[in-house]
């Protein structure tokens, strides 16, 4: 297991109820503590927290309209397993390893490429029909929230513009680096413009690629202690 010094990893797992349930069972056996999250699906991503699993339940419950993403995927109806350590016995239902990045964003996408992601087809296919409806209580979070991160932007609409490019640049990517062995896309904008980082780091968006960079969103700053604009690198095992 990790030490409190040491340097920041994750092992993301995608498990069947049956899976999670062996799991439990066999580290109840071994006087290990499996935590379960509630309410939010981000906070195991804090150091503090050495394995926690989030059923899917979790998906609905503080972020349901972010949930969407994951309930209109490959994942849903999957439990999420994020440890500080490697599972024995579940190597192929490992999804990704996450370290912290040296990344430095170049510069935030303008509002152009960010329109042209925003009307991207493979994104207007993709997107949940629950992601487009925000409630006027969220508006006013996220406003908050991004205020609270250094950002000057006082119209939610300018947000959710980034919101969803971002989304859009792990489904068709036009911000990357390139590498000999293919492109690594990465958050177009800092953490206070953006929202639901989960998605790009638990590999519900983005799984096709190695290697991706991902901004934390303002939740995983607050709830998961992430330290904003510092990029986390998701890498396929």
């Amino acid at each position: 297991m990790s030490k409190p010094n040491s340097p920041y990893q994750k092992y993301i797992y995608w498990l069947t109820q049956d899976q999670e349930s062996q799991l439990d069972a066999n580290f109840e056996i071994r006087n290990i503590k499996l935590k379960h999250a509630k309410g939010i699906v981000c906070t195991p991503l804090d150091r503090i927290n050495k394995i926690t699993s989030v059923a899917p339940e979790v998906w609905d419950e503080t972020c349901v309209r972010q949930g969407s993403w994951y309930r209109t995927s490959d994942k849903n109806s999957l439990y999420l397993v994020i440890s500080s350590f490697e599972l024995e016995n579940f190597e192929t239902q490992k999804a990704a390893v996450i370290t912290e990045s040296d990344f430095v964003l170049p510069q935030p996408a303008s509002l152009t490429k960010k329109q042209l992601l925003f009307e991207d087809p493979r994104l207007q296919e993709k997107m949940p029909a629950r992601w487009r409806h925000v409630d006027e209580m969220e508006k006013r979070i996220y406003l908050r929230w991004a205020k609270r991160l250094g950002s000057s932007v006082q119209d939610y609409d300018q947000l959710y513009m980034t919101h969803t490019a971002n989304h859009a640049n792990f489904i068709t990517p036009k911000f990357f680096i390139e590498t000999s062995e293919s492109i690594v896309p990465y958050s177009i904008d800092k953490s206070a413009h953006l929202c639901s980082c989960c998605v790009e780091l638990f590999q519900v968006l983005g799984s096709e690629f190695k290697k991706k960079l991902v901004a934390p969103c303002p939740g995983a700053t607050i709830f998961a202690r992430l330290k904003p604009n510092r990029y986390l690198l998701v890498e396929k095992p």
